[in-house]
């Protein structure tokens, strides 16, 4: 059974032999020098962006490792520790009639906070062993 004549589909089958006859194929040497420049452009694309990871890298280390290092005090012996304010043992209260239940070795200030124009004494020495003369060893404050 033949198929109806449509104007559409003839047109479309102008166009494609028309086509055909205009179409020429490139020579080998062309479509090989095209492939070429390709692959030239995908290495050198490559390469760049190779060479700017380790440009970047180096530049990155350089950074780092041209940083003076934090100083470092003396070794010796460690400074006393200091109790934190956070762990400082709860006033005792007293009544007037009872006796004080603190220890004598030490005596908790916790009505002024410590002076800042006054330094920390510094460590004793590791060789000494007894108490600088005149220091007496039952009345040793903590700051708050």
């Amino acid at each position: 059974m033949p198929e109806p004549q449509d104007p559409l589909r003839s047109l479309f089958q102008e166009a494609a032999d028309a086509g055909r006859d205009g179409t020429v194929t490139a020579p080998a040497g062309e479509i090989a020098a095209r492939g070429r420049r390709a692959r030239r452009r995908r290495v050198a694309a490559v390469v760049s962006v190779v060479c700017l990871a380790l440009g970047g890298g180096a530049a990155t280390t350089a950074a780092l490792l041209s940083r003076t290092p934090a100083p470092v005090g003396p070794a010796g012996t460690p400074p006393p520790a200091r109790p934190s304010p956070d762990r400082q043992p709860a006033p005792v209260s007293t009544s007037p009639g009872s006796t004080s239940s603190s220890s004598p070795e030490t005596t908790v200030n916790t009505s002024s906070p410590p002076d800042p124009t006054t330094t920390p004494a510094a460590p004793p020495d590791a060789t000494a062993t007894a108490p600088p003369p005149g220091a007496s060893q039952g009345t040793a404050t903590q700051p708050p």
